[in-house]
């Protein structure tokens, strides 16, 4: 019989779907009324009965909301599968690497193997599915799936491969020009092929999904009684790992990279806390159907309305991270005890002089070796070191500085190890309000291009502050991975639109000290010491707040006056970081954590260590990118993420719950 509880969330669930499936439909009707000449209705008429121009139009709108009903509930079930296999409602496709590791895969092969893409895409993505999803599983293995190295794994991952995709697409620009189409993703199609394949695949997962209901179901509660009770859960645990990889292959090889749709329908899910397995998984397809039509819908309409080809992951990540996020703060009472890992470290003597005076050579290095038409050699002239060089080192070095002091300060504000303004989405939040000043407030300046930078930095890390105190700390990484893929999605959007101010702003976003003029690298310096020696002011009341807000209101700490001013400083190292060379991924997040295994255990040290390993290790990566494929450049960002998102997976083996 259905308790109370059980009859609300029923009837919440039914609602949902109520919601989702009108929005769907009136959607739909929008689109038909918009490309469809003739009478509703006449659009299900058989296609024979057609004029070839109305053929045509048949043929795009139907089989496309055929595709993105088949393809979205194909990656809400896959992520509800996740879910359940690994007991960890951050799982999904998007935050496992699992999407991104296929079109890795494919990316490689279409460069370097294309006799193997003979044999088909598909077997290319689910290789690439399943080496991500071994690389994510095996970092998080030693924290015994650690919800919260799970997820960072992932984000890694996922970071990592975009990072070498890019610098494969910069290298290789004119072989991946049909790759970097597909990989922006579409859902439009000109026939029924697609969707017939995924319709097929719908059913056949359902179907192969029968027999294992009932091992998952037992496996949700603890693999010893699981094995007690007959249950073969390495053999289940292969299984179901290779039917996501296969489903989300199927759907990545047929329509390109689509994200948060799975991860927001397994959200929803979870929101309605259903519980038996086998409803979980229907919800789940049923959840991710009807968000993908329905963004599908609105990238058809925006098509019709603005004349322009809007990826499809564009759309996906500009309507599903603000739904993620939404329903993140709609559970922020359910705040859980989770265990945060961390990382293994002992205090030794940090050598700060040493480090500095390192730091100091490095950068007289990167001023004279040079790379040249004839090749490698030492150069002094010293106009082309003071109005060419200097500037760009000088804004690495400020920009390594403000990110790792962030870091630093970001980590032990919310206690949490994995924090930082990247990962966070604070720097995508500084740059998406950058880019919407550049939009929509022109007539303001540069003036009002910083401000609306530092609101979106408050914005976000506002947002972030208040979570940390409600909700498990592995879900503020969520929120991070939602902003950033909101500002890829807003980025998109700018690459298409064709507006040749926009156009100059990819190279700055992408992580570029291109732009860098001796003025502005020596009032960059100057506001970088600043900030950095503002930050040495709350070293104190920091430590008090790190251990807890009842021991710091007992010392006699204003909590809110000090995360006030903290949370100033934070968005004011972000913007600025973020306004001189975009944001840049892992030295925030990396930075600290290399400081605190060389012994920088205290706050203060391991601010000034921080500083110096984040100048060092933005100068490599600026020098590198200026030289390494010579004449040409690799912006600053992506050297950056690869040199510390390898590492990051290296430094990853020493978390232990």
């Amino acid at each position: 019989m259905m308790n109370k509880n059980n009859f609300l969330s029923a009837n919440r669930i039914y609602m949902m779907v109520v919601f989702l499936m009108l929005l769907a439909v009136v959607s739909s009707y929008a689109v038909v009324h918009q490309l469809w000449p003739l009478a509703f209705l006449e659009i299900f008429i058989p296609s024979f009965e057609l004029s070839l121009s109305d053929m045509s139009i048949q043929l795009q709108i139907l089989p496309t909301m055929l595709v993105a009903l088949t393809a979205g509930g194909l990656l809400g079930l896959v992520s509800v599968l996740l879910q359940q296999l690994v007991k960890n409602t951050l799982a999904s496709d998007t935050t496992l690497a699992v999407g991104s590791g296929a079109n890795m895969a494919l990316l490689i092969v279409t460069l370097f193997l294309p006799s193997l893409a003979l044999g088909g895409s598909f077997w290319v993505a689910f290789v690439g599915a399943l080496g991500s999803m071994a690389i994510v599983f095996l970092l998080a293995a030693p924290s015994r799936m650690n919800p919260l190295v799970l997820v960072l794994g992932g984000l890694v991952t996922n970071i990592l491969l975009g990072a070498i995709t890019a610098l494969l697409l910069i290298y290789y620009a004119e072989e991946t020009l049909n790759v970097m189409v597909w990989a922006a993703g579409s859902l439009t199609q000109n026939n029924w092929q697609v969707s017939a394949v995924l319709s097929t695949a719908s059913m056949v997962a359902f179907i192969s999904l029968m027999p294992l209901l009932k091992p998952l179901e037992i496996m949700s509660l603890d693999d010893r009684q699981a094995k007690s009770l007959g249950v073969p859960i390495n053999l289940i645990r292969g299984l179901v790992v290779g039917l996501v990889a296969l489903l989300t292959a199927l759907v990545v090889s047929r329509v390109g990279p689509i994200g948060f749709i799975g991860l927001g329908a397994a959200t929803l899910v979870n929101v309605f806390s259903v519980r038996r397995i086998g409803y979980r998984l229907l919800l789940g397809y049923v959840f991710g159907a009807l968000l993908l039509w329905i963004t599908s819908n609105a990238t058809t309409l925006l098509q019709h309305y603005l004349s322009l080809n809007i990826p499809a992951d564009a759309m996906t990540a500009i309507l599903g991270a603000p739904l993620v996020i939404w329903l993140i703060v709609s559970q922020s009472r359910q705040h859980t005890d989770e265990v945060i890992p961390a990382l293994v470290s002992e205090r030794r003597d940090t050598h700060l002089i040493g480090w500095g005076v390192a730091l100091i050579l490095l950068i007289i290095g990167v001023l004279i070796f040079t790379a040249t038409s004839n090749g490698w050699q030492l150069s002094t002239l010293r106009h082309l070191i003071i109005d060419f060089r200097l500037p760009r080192t000088l804004s690495a070095a400020a920009t390594g500085i403000m990110l790792a002091t962030a870091g630093v300060l970001l980590q032990t504000l919310t206690r949490n190890p994995m924090a930082s303004p990247e990962v966070l989405g604070i720097s995508s939040g500084s740059a998406i309000g950058v880019v919407l000043a550049f939009v929509f407030l022109p007539s303001f300046g540069y003036t009002g291009i910083i401000l609306s930078g530092l609101l979106g930095a408050f914005i976000v890390l506002s947002l972030i502050l208040w979570l940390a105190r409600r909700i498990n700390p592995a879900y503020l990484l969520l929120v991070g991975v939602a902003i950033a893929a909101l500002m890829g999605g807003l980025l998109s959007l700018v690459k298409i639109s064709g507006d040749q101010r926009l156009q100059a702003m990819l190279s700055w976003l992408s992580g570029s000290t291109y732009l860098a003029s001796p003025e502005t690298a020596w009032i960059l310096v100057g506001l970088a010491f600043i900030l950095f020696l503002l930050s040495f002011m709350v070293i104190k009341p920091l430590e008090i707040l790190s251990l807890g807000s009842g021991i710091a209101r007992e010392l006699g700490v204003s909590l809110r006056l000090y995360q006030t001013l903290i949370l100033i400083l934070v968005a004011l190292l972000s913007t600025i970081s973020t306004l001189a060379v975009g944001p840049l991924s892992f030295v925030g997040l990396m930075i600290p954590h290399l400081a605190s295994t060389l012994g920088a255990v205290k706050l203060k040290r391991q601010i000034q260590l921080s500083a110096i390993l984040g100048a060092g290790l933005m100068v490599i990566a600026d020098w590198v990118g200026r030289y390494l494929i010579f004449p040409y450049e690799i912006p600053a960002g992506t050297i950056a993420a690869i040199i510390g998102g390898a590492y990051f997976l290296y430094l990853m083996r020493r978390i232990r719950a």
